[in-house]
């Protein structure tokens, strides 16, 4: 699921290019050891004093590896790829100021950090943010606009779903909003659909969602659920995410 949005970019560029696109190679490890990057930094800013020096080598050790391969991002795509900058510092910033806080698991700290992975998608699709903005009422942009827009909200309906498994397990109000967000990302790509937008495997994985946050907290409430049995399910849904997107 980590580097889901970034596939999803690239099966856009590789459609329109018609090649495998290897330049998103170094730009998709960035992003992977970047985000391992921040899940340590989240980690060392939440340790008691006695605990930070421990906590340090991974944040250093993540850190130091995305910066080479953001460095070899930069030769292989050029420095207009630096344009994209400027979008994901406030994201990262605040939700690192709300782990600080010790509210890295809040609402609104998922929202920005599935924010920042959304927006990987239109990176892996135009590289610079100056080729997406080209883009802007283009098919090609409106399609990426539109898959942006459905990687935000799978991912954030998954920050839901999970909370109903665990933090918010058996609480009717988590339950709801999972299940209402699930089935408002569910219309809104029927609609798509419908005018062509996007392919019509989409509205369908997204009512698959709807049962899974429906059903799954249904049953943990009557017998347990392994964090095994989540994960599988989890990466059967990632499964289909990507082959929707490779249908279009």
């Amino acid at each position: 699921m980590l580097a889901l949005p970034v596939v999803a970019g690239w099966v856009l560029r590789t459609r329109a290019t018609g090649s495998a696109s290897p330049e998103l190679v170094p730009i998709a490890a960035c992003w992977v050891t970047g985000y391992l990057a921040f899940n340590a930094a989240t980690a060392w800013l939440k340790a008691p004093p006695r605990r930070r020096p421990s906590a340090l080598p991974p944040v250093l050790v993540y850190a130091s590896v995305s910066a080479v391969f953001g460095v070899v991002a930069l030769v292989v795509s050029g420095p207009g790829l630096l344009g994209w900058v400027p979008a994901f510092v406030p994201l990262v910033a605040v939700a690192l100021w709300l782990a600080a806080r010790g509210r890295d698991r809040s609402v609104a700290a998922g929202a920005l950090t599935v924010a920042a992975a959304a927006l990987t998608t239109p990176v892996a699709r135009f590289v610079t943010p100056d080729a997406a903005l080209a883009a802007l009422g283009t098919d090609a942009g409106t399609a990426a606009l539109a898959l942006t827009g459905i990687v935000f909200g799978y991912l954030f309906g998954t920050v839901l779903y999970v909370k109903t498994m665990i933090r918010e397990r058996g609480r009717p109000g988590w339950l709801a909003a999972s299940i209402g967000w699930h089935a408002a990302v569910t219309a809104a790509t029927t609609v798509l659909a419908a005018t062509g937008v996007v392919g019509r495997a989409w509205p369908v994985f997204f009512a698959a969602t709807v049962v899974r946050a429906a059903l799954v907290p249904a049953i943990a409430t009557r017998r347990r659920v392994t964090p095994l049995a989540v994960g599988l399910l989890e990466i059967a849904f990632t499964a289909a995410f990507v082959t929707c997107c490779v249908l279009g």
